[in-house]
């Protein structure tokens, strides 16, 4: 008699960092949610606060939006704005990172799948090699930032609160903003968002530099943050900075000027001075959506501009939304190589890796089309709307911005929905999307050559 033996293959199912990172931003923005819709959350008298309200403002603080349906002033109470800030700041450093804090607290190791969540967390897939090395630096540069913030606004807020006896507003004023600044969230606890606030330049100044920091991404922070120690110890010796470093700093620059002359001229919609308001809605309309004038109020060419700032963002692995600096320079880039019948596409003296001009491109198209898809779905819920006005709320909510056009207060519930899941693929989409563009392994199957006639 013959035995045939066989063996089976058992195939377990991993899960991909981006799903795990998925499901901690799900799991937590749920567990928030509850605790928002909880009467120990709210005043009495918030009677606005329902469960699609609650929901949206756990979305907008873990997607560090600060888009709200509800002013967090009037309808929050300490424990409620204490819940805010802790998912203001577990979305700002991504979720993963604070999982990976605890696993260290709890002596734990990680596994791969959870330093691979991690690292594209804070890196956005740049080097998984960096994770344990730049991991607690990177906590700790992050806290020391937002430590300055606190103390200097808390200084420059004594004239406000000082002297009316508002002593522990104050302090809790500066924490509050100064990690909501940094994380680019855009929350505020004053009842006319920073309108009071708008002669204070110190607290404003300080507000802005935390803004632009948090934008930069925690990989260039790190590097910025290694630089003097390098100038110290080399002082014969350049410091090398990386592509990924320069090309962010340059789009930054490069952005935010353009902006500031933009709006300046175009007009930014307030009496006082224009410079200075242009100024504060570019740096902040670019990723926060702190205001001090209304978007309302401003003319359709310097709305275009915002929308643009809003569309692109900060940059990879930091606490901003949109597409990113690094893809529109890409993008450009491969433009310009285009026009020149190039086949490389060449930043800097470097040529960029096709993978990465493929993420680019399909990152952008992507983009495009899901807020093509969201402003239709917002004209038929609210069809009375001028499109302007919406077309800016989604693309805010995708950019993961906070500002508005007076509009959010009146969203519905199914806007409520459409707009907390723009805010929700907006910080987690095109990570998601740049995961899963990577070319794999598999055989290719070449088809046959073809032409068509373009533009």
């Amino acid at each position: 008699m013959t035995h045939f033996s066989g063996s089976k293959k058992i195939k377990r199912n991993r899960m991909s960092p981006s799903l795990m990172v998925f499901m901690w931003f799900d799991g937590v923005i749920m567990l928030c949610t509850d605790h928002l819709w909880q009467p120990i959350t709210h005043q009495s008298q918030a009677i606005d606060m329902d469960f699609s309200a609650a929901l949206f403002t756990a979305v907008s603080a873990a997607c560090v939006t600060g888009l709200s349906v509800v002013n967090v002033h009037n309808t929050f109470t300490h424990f409620g704005q204490a819940v805010i800030f802790l998912l203001m700041e577990m979305g700002g450093m991504g979720i993963m990172t604070f999982a990976s804090l605890g696993f260290r607290i709890l002596g734990r190791r990680l596994s791969l799948t959870q330093q691979a969540a991690t690292t594209d967390a804070i890196y956005q897939n740049d080097a998984a090699s960096e994770f344990k090395r730049t991991f607690l630096q990177i906590l700790k540069v992050t806290i020391a930032v937002q430590a300055i913030g606190a103390v200097v606004m808390a200084i420059s807020l004594v004239p406000q609160h000082w002297h009316t006896g508002e002593r522990g507003f104050m302090l809790w004023s500066a924490a509050f903003h100064s990690v909501s600044a940094f994380c680019n969230s855009g929350f505020t606890l004053y009842r006319d968002d920073l309108y009071t606030l708008v002669d204070n330049i110190p607290f404003l100044v300080t507000l802005l530099c935390l803004v632009t920091l948090g934008g930069l991404g925690h990989s260039v922070l790190h590097e910025l943050y290694r630089l003097p120690g390098y100038i110290r110890n080399h002082v014969k010796k350049p410091y090398w900075i990386s592509l990924h470093t320069r090309v962010v700093l340059n789009m930054t620059v490069l952005l935010i000027v353009v902006g500031i002359v933009l709006i300046w001229v175009l007009g930014s919609g307030s009496e006082g001075n224009g410079l200075w308001h242009a100024v504060f809605a570019t740096v902040s309309g670019r990723t926060a959506g702190f205001s001090i004038s209304r978007a309302s109020l401003m003319p359709l060419p310097s709305i275009i501009v915002m929308l643009f700032l809003m569309f692109v963002g900060g940059s990879p692995g930091s606490c901003a939304g949109g597409i990113k600096t690094t893809s529109l320079a890409i993008w450009i880039a491969r433009i310009k190589s285009n026009l020149r019948n190039d086949t490389n596409v060449n930043m800097f003296g470097y040529t960029i890796a096709p993978e990465l001009v493929s993420r680019a491109r399909i990152l952008m198209a992507v983009t495009m089309i899901w807020n093509v898809l969201g402003v239709f779905i917002m004209t038929v819920i609210h069809p009375d709307v001028r499109l302007e006005v919406l077309i800016f709320e989604q693309i805010s909510a995708f950019g993961t911005v906070g500002l508005s056009m007076d509009f959010t207060p009146s969203l519905t519930t199914a806007s409520r929905l459409w707009i907390s899941i723009s805010m929700f693929v907006g910080r987690l989409g095109p990570l998601s999307i740049a995961l899963w563009v990577v070319p794999s392994a598999k055989v290719s199957i070449h088809h046959p050559i073809g032409r068509v006639m373009v533009g």
